[in-house]
This record gives structure tokens, C-alpha cells and sequence, in this order.
């Protein structure tokens, strides 16, 4: 069980190296900007274009969320096999909970060689992120992963009746020497109302932050 707890702290300190060298993006990776979307009780979809090499380009988001713990399924534009991605991919879903510029939670999906593994970490300031434990993960195709967490394993801020959270994906390869990193929405993050607290605001307005 220690080694691999190690293995997993070891890709995911690779996962984040990786994501924080990426200069182009810099800071503006996890930038809240303005909302661009606002789910109530339904399921959320979004969609993303085809601006990434790499096979996990990211196509689609699904969240479910209208029963049990919130469940997001990443679909690519191209196929890919969980050995293939070993040490080279990794998917994760950013979370916001305390209305702050960056997130303060990620799941992390990667690859054990013959199967994916999930886990929820908090994200640091100052010091390594901190490991939370596993999450689920499921594979329905060669084109999709799905993870989900319950929100009780998160803490919100005072009052805070939604979160916001993000896609991001990073995946080295003969297309991607140097690093393809993909993030969807490409811009702001998707808001998402927490069960049980949408306001059910006219479609004309939006929440305030």
C-alpha cells in the first residue's frame, strides 16, 4: 500500500510540474474570468474544438449530477488505450469552492498500466498538494473516462451555494514532445449550482459570485 501511494504521489507531482511549466497559459490556467454557464437541476454538457495534438484532446464534458455525487465524463476526439497514456496522460477536473482565482481541489485520473486510477487532492499554496484518498473511475469507451466525487468530501466557503470547476488534460507523445495540454472550457469556468441551493433565477439573469 506504501508504494503505491508513493507511485501515485509520484504522477501526480509530474502531473502538476508539468501543468505549471506550460508558459503560454502561466497563471490564466485556473483564472476565473466571467461565468459561462449556469446548471440548475439538469445535466450538464459542453462542448470543445478540435485545438489540441495529442489523443486526449478534449471533445465533450458531461456532468451528472441529478442523483448521487457529481460524475464528469471527459470524451476525446480521437481513441486512446489506458497502457498507451502510462506515464504520458493524465485528465483532471479543477474544482472552485471558495470563489477564489484558483482552484482548491482536483481529481486526477491516470494510468496503472492495465486499468485508470482516480484521486482527489487539495491544492497548496505553499508545500506539495495534498492527497484526499481515491475517487471512482469508469471507462464506457475508448473515447471517454468518468469520474466522480461527493461533495461532502469538499469543504465550501460561507454561504457558498455553488462551485465552479474546469477540464484539463496533459499528454506527451510522438505529436506532443513537448507537452499537449488541453483545457475546457478554454476560457471561464462552468458554474454549478449545489444540490438543493439554485436560487432558479429567470434565464435572462445570473448569479453574483
Amino acid at each position: 500500500m506504501a508504494c503505491r501511494d508513493l507511485a501515485a504521489k509520484g504522477e501526480r507531482v509530474k502531473a502538476r510540474r508539468l501543468l505549471s511549466t506550460l508558459a503560454p497559459f502561466g497563471a490564466a490556467l485556473v483564472t476565473v474570468a466571467l461565468v459561462t454557464a449556469i446548471a440548475g437541476a439538469h445535466d450538464t454538457d459542453l462542448t470543445d474544438p478540435n485545438d489540441t495534438r495529442g489523443s486526449l484532446d478534449v471533445r465533450q464534458v458531461r456532468l451528472s449530477h441529478k442523483s448521487g455525487p457529481p460524475a464528469w465524463t471527459i470524451v476525446t476526439f480521437g481513441e486512446w488505450r489506458t497502457g498507451k497514456i502510462w506515464d504520458r496522460g493524465y485528465l483532471m477536473v479543477l474544482l472552485d469552492t471558495q470563489g477564489k482565482e484558483d482552484a482548491e481541489y482536483y481529481l486526477l485520473v491516470r494510468s496503472a498500466g492495465t486499468g485508470l486510477l482516480g484521486s482527489l487532492w487539495r491544492i497548496r499554496n505553499v508545500g506539495p498538494d495534498s492527497y484526499l484518498g481515491s475517487v471512482p473511475v469508469q471507462r464506457f469507451s475508448r473515447l471517454s473516462a468518468t469520474v466522480r466525487v461527493g461533495l461532502s468530501r469538499l469543504t465550501f466557503g460561507a454561504h457558498r451555494l455553488f462551485y465552479r470547476w474546469w477540464v484539463e488534460t496533459l499528454f506527451t507523445g510522438e505529436r506532443c514532445k513537448r507537452t499537449c495540454h488541453d483545457r475546457a472550457p478554454n476560457r471561464d469556468p462552468v458554474l454549478q449550482w449545489r444540490p438543493g441551493m439554485s436560487p432558479s433565477p429567470p434565464p435572462s439573469e445570473s448569479p453574483s459570485p
